[in-house]
């Protein structure tokens, strides 16, 4: 199977019995990979291909090298069946998480497990042509040094800040280089299938798909990093709006009485009073007040900018000034997520990024914040939890994003 440009193999096919062949074995190969080992009776009954059909194409697979059997299922009342799953060098998928100043990659099997060094790179995002080559020139590197097939790396997924429109394949904040679209220009440049979105909605579609304990279909993810993003998961589906641009909350002025500006132009923004970069304002300050805490002596021993995970290493070795920077930052953050819920009505709320390694010095005031500013009634089935996938939530998000596009991609345009 060739997963790269199915158009293309198809346009070499001679026969409709040997291109719908074809395209019921991506169907097979789309149904393990979103769903993991399954029986073919389940594959025949969720793809809609006959049973003999799918028994001869997961013959032609496993022959392929694509498909392996995994044991068997539990008895529904005779032999145990056959279970089948993708073997983990059936393909890969490079994950790019990009963030404000920083570049991770990695490279993922097609059962989501990570086959490579993650490596990582100082990029700071702008919309300058020289910082878009080097963010290329580090692809280009990492895929050449990996030890895979190119042929078997089909698709990369892009996890990053900015108001980004995945559909049009467009980030209106960076990257904002050439003629073409951002989408078009990286396929152009790659040769694969390449997938943007939004560093919060991909971070909030991976804690959907890949942490264990989450078993809801109404999600909200909040991530704190230097600014604040929202993820949407609405009956399952991760919500983009018209535009693409939906979970954009972070800048509604929610706080227009303080006299605080934030960088969309607006007062008084929650990402003005409560994201990375207004944590480290705080703490800029408090460090002015009080050069001996531990926050101060933290600072000078970073010997550079100060970043908010050491807002949050400060706090959680005592101090009480960047406790209480936390628990304000938390207070703003639990009332903006109280009109969430009383909008939305989620099951669960994710925190997560790095200030919310936290912990409890975010959760209690953000739930206390909660118990004073939304209705009782519509928060009752409203569960607050910190994320689980941790500092691999992003390069996670970029796997999570191909998981969901892929194959639509693959079978639509050929179908």
């Amino acid at each position: 199977m060739h997963l790269i440009n199915p158009q293309a193999v198809i346009d070499k096919m001679e026969g409709v019995v040997e291109i719908k062949s074809y395209l019921n074995k991506i169907k097979i190969i789309k149904n393990l990979y979103l769903k993991g080992a399954n029986t073919a009776s389940e594959i025949c009954a969720e793809v809609g291909i006959s049973l003999p059909t799918v028994n001869s194409l997961l013959g032609d697979l496993m022959s392929s090298g694509e498909v392996i059997k995994h044991g068997r299922a539990e008895s529904q009342g005779g032999r145990k069946p056959d279970l089948y799953r993708l073997a983990e060098d059936a393909f890969y998928v490079l994950s790019v998480d990009l963030s404000k100043f920083k570049m991770n990659l990695a490279l993922y099997s097609c059962t989501h497990e990570l086959v490579s060094e993650k490596e990582s790179h100082q990029v700071t995002l702008d919309n300058e042509q020289e910082t878009f080559d080097q963010v290329c020139a580090h692809i280009d590197t990492f895929l050449q040094n990996c030890g895979k097939p190119a042929d078997k790396i089909i698709a990369i997924g892009f996890s990053m800040p900015g108001l980004v429109d995945s559909v049009g394949g467009v980030n209106y904040t960076y990257f904002k280089v050439g003629n073409k679209t951002l989408l078009e220009t990286l396929e152009e440049r790659f040769q694969k299938k390449v997938f943007l979105e939004n560093d919060a909605r991909a971070m909030t579609l991976a804690e959907f798909k890949f942490a264990t304990d989450h078993h809801h279909k109404n999600v909200l993810g909040l991530f704190i990093g230097w600014g604040i993003g929202l993820g949407i998961i609405i009956d399952g589906k991760i919500y983009q709006g018209a535009s693409g641009f939906a979970g954009e909350f972070s800048h509604s002025p929610i706080f227009e009485s303080r006299d605080v500006s934030c960088i969309c132009g607006k007062k008084g923004c929650l990402e003005a009073v409560a994201s990375g970069t207004a944590i480290v304002k705080m703490a800029e300050e408090a460090i002015k007040l009080d050069k001996d805490s531990i926050l101060a002596r933290l600072a000078r021993n970073k010997e550079g900018s100060i970043m908010p995970d050491l807002v949050v290493e400060a706090a959680l070795s005592g101090d009480q000034r960047a406790i209480t920077i936390l628990s304000e930052a938390g207070l703003d953050l639990g009332r903006g997520i109280s009109i969430l819920i009383q909008i939305l009505n989620p099951e669960l709320i994710i925190i997560g990024g790095s200030v919310a390694e936290a912990n409890q010095y975010l959760i209690t005031p953000i739930q206390q914040a909660l118990n004073i500013y939304s209705m009782a009634k519509s928060r009752e089935n409203s569960k607050l939890a910190l994320y689980q996938l941790g500092e691999d939530v992003g390069l996670l998000g970029g796997v999570a994003v191909v998981n969901e596009k892929l194959f639509e991609e693959l079978i639509n345009p050929v179908s």
